[in-house]
C-alpha cells in the first residue's frame, strides 16, 4: 500500500492506494452521492464487483486512491488505463468516480492519477469516465438534476464543485454530452424505408453469435472518431444487462396483432418472423435484404434501477445507435427508433432517453434529434500531462 502525505495550511491530507475491497466498499458508503438512496447499495456492490475482477488481474492497470484527513474520508478516485478505451482512436488514461471535498484534496488525488499514467507513458487523462460504463456513465453532470436517475447515465451531487476544481488544476471541458428525452414516438423519416432493408429481432444466444458483426459495424460507424469509445467488451456489457432483466418482464402485456398495431410492412415482417416472447426487444437490427449483412442496430439499456427497487422496468436508456457507412439516407436510424419504441411498448416501456450524445456543437442535437428534448448535460474533462 502506498501512502503519500500532503500538508496544507489547515490540515494534513493522506492519500493512499487501496486494493482492499472491503475498505473501498466502506469508503463508497461514506462519500458516494446517489440521487436515489434505494439503489446506492446495489451500485456500490456492482462497482466493487468490477474492481475485484480488475484488481485480480496483475496485468490490468488500475489504481484506487483514498484521501483522508485524520479519521475523515474526504476524497476518492479510480484511475485506469483500459486497453479497449480510446479517445479519438488513441490510447488514453481515464479517471472516474471522483469525489473531493475541496480543491486541495482534488489536487492531491489527481496528482496521483497523473503520476500513475505518466509511469505507463500515457500523456492524456480524461474523466469522469465511470467504468463500468453501464453503471456509472461518462462525464460530470452539470444540468438535469431534477430528472430521475437512469441506469447507465452519470450522476453527481448538484452541490459538487469537482468540475471547478479540475479547471483550477488545468483540465478543460473537452467534450460535452447531452441526454435527450425522446418526446416523439414516430419519426417521419422512419416511415420511408428502403425496400432492400429488413428488420429483425433475435434472442440473446443469437446476439452472442452476432458479436463480431456488431463489433465490425461499430468500428465502421464511429469508433475511430469519438472522443470516448469502448472496444469489444462494451457489447458484452449490453448482454449482461439483458441477463439481469427479470423473466416476468418478457410477457407481452396484451393481445397483439401486428397488422393492427402498425401499417408499416417492414415492422409487421419483423414481428411475424420471430417469437416476441423469446427475443431481446431492446436490440432491433437492420440487415441488407440482398446480402444479409448487418447494417444497423439500436442497443438500449433497461433501467435496472427500477428493477433493483422492485418496480417493473418502464424506462430505457437508448445508449447506442449504429448505421453502416453507405446506408445513410435509407431511413434506417429513424425506422429503428420507431420499431424499437413500438416493440418496447409491448413490454411496458413508456420512457426513452437518448444518452451521452456528443454535442460540442449544439446544432447537432437540433439537426439530428429535432423530435427530442435535451434534459441533462455532462462534460468530460481532459488534461495533457
Amino acid at each position: 500500500m502506498v501512502q503519500v502525505l500532503y500538508e496544507t495550511e489547515k490540515d494534513i491530507i493522506k492519500v493512499r492506494e487501496s486494493h482492499d475491497i472491503k475498505e473501498i466498499n466502506k469508503v463508497l458508503h461514506s462519500i458516494l452521492f446517489v440521487p436515489d438512496v434505494r439503489v446506492k447499495q446495489n451500485i456500490i456492490e456492482e462497482l466493487c464487483r468490477y474492481l475485484t475482477f480488475k484488481l485480480s488481474n496483475p496485468e490490468y492497470k488500475l489504481k484506487a486512491f483514498i484521501a483522508q484527513n485524520g479519521l475523515e474520508i474526504c476524497g476518492f478516485v479510480i484511475c485506469q488505463i483500459d486497453p479497449y478505451y480510446t479517445s479519438y482512436s488513441r490510447k488514453c488514461g481515464i479517471f472516474g468516480w471522483l469525489h473531493a471535498k475541496n480543491l486541495n484534496i482534488c489536487k492531491e488525488l489527481m496528482r496521483e492519477c497523473e503520476l500513475f499514467i505518466k509511469k505507463h507513458k500515457v500523456r492524456k487523462l480524461r474523466g469522469n469516465i465511470n467504468f463500468p460504463k453501464n453503471l456509472g456513465g461518462i462525464g460530470i453532470q452539470t444540468s438535469g438534476f431534477n430528472q430521475q436517475i437512469l441506469y447507465g447515465v452519470a450522476f453527481n451531487s448538484p452541490q459538487s464543485k469537482v468540475i471547478d476544481y479540475l479547471e483550477e488544476l488545468g483540465y478543460i471541458r473537452e467534450s460535452q454530452y447531452t441526454c435527450v428525452y425522446v418526446a416523439q414516438k414516430t419519426w417521419e423519416k422512419g416511415k420511408r424505408i428502403d425496400k432492400d432493408i429488413v428488420f429483425k429481432y433475435v434472442n440473446l444466444k443469437k446476439l452472442y453469435d452476432l458479436v463480431d458483426e456488431i463489433r465490425a459495424l461499430a468500428n465502421n460507424s464511429f469508433h475511430e472518431i469519438l472522443p470516448d469509445a469502448s472496444g469489444r467488451n462494451r457489447i458484452y456489457e449490453f448482454f449482461e444487462a439483458f441477463k439481469q432483466i427479470p423473466k416476468s418482464w418478457y410477457r407481452i402485456q396484451y393481445d397483439f396483432n401486428p397488422k393492427s398495431y402498425s401499417d408499416i410492412p417492414h415492422f409487421i415482417e419483423a414481428w411475424e418472423s420471430c417469437d416476441l416472447k423469446k427475443i431481446e426487444p431492446l436490440a432491433p437490427m437492420a440487415f441488407d435484404r440482398k446480402t444479409g449483412e448487418l447494417v444497423g442496430i439500436l442497443l438500449g439499456l433497461p433501467d435496472l434501477y427500477e428493477s433493483w427497487i422492485g418496480d417493473p422496468i418502464t424506462r430505457v436508456n437508448v445508449d447506442t445507435a449504429m448505421v453502416k457507412k453507405g446506408y445513410f439516407g435509407k431511413g434506417i436510424f429513424s425506422a429503428l427508433n420507431n420499431l424499437g419504441q413500438l416493440t418496447a411498448n409491448l413490454f411496458g416501456v413508456n420512457y426513452f432517453e437518448g444518452t451521452a450524445i456528443w454535442s460540442n456543437n449544439s446544432r447537432a442535437i437540433d439537426t439530428i434529434f429535432p423530435h427530442c428534448t435535451p434534459i441533462r448535460k455532462h462534460y468530460v474533462m481532459q488534461k495533457r500531462i
